[in-house]
C-alpha cells in the first residue's frame, strides 16, 4: 500500500529540479570525450515501444518537436512496438552508446520485469536515464448504465459479485493498480485485459464489461461526454479537467495513490557529457510554457526532474509491483 507518505517522497522526488550542464571537454581528455563537444551533430531517433496512436504520442510529438528545437537537430519519433512494449526497449538498450537513439518510456520500466519470465532488459543496468517528462493519473471509470452512482454504492455492488474491470494488458500499471485494490480495499474487481486502452474504453462504454481503469488523459472526453460515469481519479488533487470526479481518498479509500510516469532514457555507457546535453535540453523542454499548456490540456501534467528522479521512480515501482505480483499471484509470462 502506498502511503501518504510515501506519496509526498514519490512527489518530492519528481520534482526535484537539476540539470546543470557537464564541463566543456578540455584539451587533453580521452577522444570519446573530446567526440562529444559537438553533439548532436544529426538526427536524434526517439523510440517509443508501443504503437502510434496511443497516449505514449500525445507526449512524446509535441515534446520530441520542442526538443528538436531546442538541441537544432531532428528528433524524430519511431514506434517499435510489440512484446508488451519489450521490443522497442530491448532495442534501445542494445542501441549505439552514442545518444542519438533514446527511449521514451513509462512505467514498463518498472512492470515488464516483475511480469515477463524475460522482458530482455535490466532497467537499472541497461539505461542511463536523462529525465523525467510528465505523468498522468489513473480514472476508474463505469458503464452509465451500472447502477451505482458513487465509489459506495460500487463497493456494495461488488460485494454480491466481483465488478469486472477493463485494463490495456496484464501486467500494465492499471492492472495491477486494479489488483492492489482488490487486495487493500472493500473493492472487489475481476481483470478483463485487453490489447490496447482504446479496446478496454469501448467495450466498458458498451456495457460489455462494468468498468475501465485507464490514464486520465485517455477518458476525459469520454467521462464529460457521459459515455462513461468516472468514480474516482486516483490521485492526490482532482484534476481540472475532470473537477466532479473526486479522489480516491473523497470517495472513501485514502491512502492508494498512482500516476502515470513518463521518462526519456539512452543506452547505459553513454558518455556523461552526452547524458548532461540531453537532460539540459531535455528539462529545458519541460519548462516551456506552451508544451506544459498543450499537455495539461490533455490531462498530463509536466514534469521537471533529472535523471535522479528517473531512477527512484524505477526502483521504487519495481518493488511495489513486485510485492503485488506475489501477493496476487500473478502469473508472469
Amino acid at each position: 500500500m502506498e502511503t501518504d507518505d510515501l506519496r509526498l517522497q514519490r512527489r518530492s522526488v519528481i520534482r526535484a529540479i537539476t540539470g546543470s550542464l557537464a564541463a566543456p571537454a578540455l584539451a587533453g581528455l580521452p577522444l570519446v570525450a573530446l567526440a562529444t563537444d559537438d553533439f548532436p551533430n544529426k538526427q536524434i531517433r526517439l523510440v517509443i515501444p508501443f504503437p502510434p496512436g496511443g497516449g505514449f504520442d500525445s507526449v512524446a510529438r509535441p515534446y520530441a518537436e520542442r526538443l528538436s528545437a531546442i538541441l537544432k537537430q531532428p528528433v524524430v519519433v519511431d514506434n517499435r512496438a510489440g512484446a508488451g512494449g519489450n521490443i522497442g526497449t530491448a532495442e534501445v538498450a542494445r542501441a549505439p552508446k552514442d545518444g542519438y537513439t533514446i527511449l521514451f518510456a513509462n512505467e514498463i520500466l518498472a512492470t515488464n520485469p516483475n511480469m515477463y519470465v524475460d522482458a530482455q532488459f535490466d532497467p537499472i543496468k541497461d539505461f542511463a536515464p536523462i529525465s523525467m517528462v510528465a505523468t498522468t493519473p489513473l480514472v476508474l471509470a463505469i458503464y452509465p448504465g451500472l447502477p451505482a452512482q458513487n465509489l459506495k454504492e460500487l463497493i456494495a455492488l461488488s460485494a454480491k459479485e466481483p465488478i469486472t474491470f477493463g485494463t490495456p494488458g496484464i501486467g500494465t500499471s492499471p492492472h495491477l493498480f486494479g489488483e492492489l485494490l482488490n487486495l487493500k480495499t472493500p473493492l472487489k474487481m475481476r481483470h478483463i485485459p485487453y490489447r490496447g486502452t482504446g479496446p478496454a474504453i469501448n467495450d466498458a462504454m458498451g456495457g460489455q464489461t462494468n468498468a475501465v481503469l485507464t490514464s486520465a488523459s485517455s477518458l476525459t472526453q469520454q467521462i464529460k461526454g457521459g459515455k462513461l460515469r468516472g468514480i474516482a481519479i486516483l490521485s492526490d488533487k482532482r484534476s481540472p479537467l475532470l473537477p466532479d470526479v473526486p479522489t480516491l481518498a473523497e470517495a472513501g479509500i485514502p491512502g492508494f495513490t498512482h500516476d502515470i510516469w513518463y521518462a526519456v532514457l539512452a543506452p547505459a555507457g553513454t558518455p556523461p557529457a552526452v547524458i548532461a546535453k540531453l537532460r539540459d535540453a531535455s528539462m529545458t523542454t519541460m519548462r516551456d510554457p506552451m508544451l506544459a499548456s498543450r499537455l495539461r490540456e490533455l490531462g498530463i501534467d509536466p514534469v521537471v526532474a533529472d535523471d535522479k528522479a528517473v531512477t527512484a521512480m524505477i526502483k521504487d515501482d519495481l518493488k511495489r509491483w513486485k510485492d503485488v505480483i506475489v501477493e496476487a499471484n500473478i502469473q508472469k509470462e
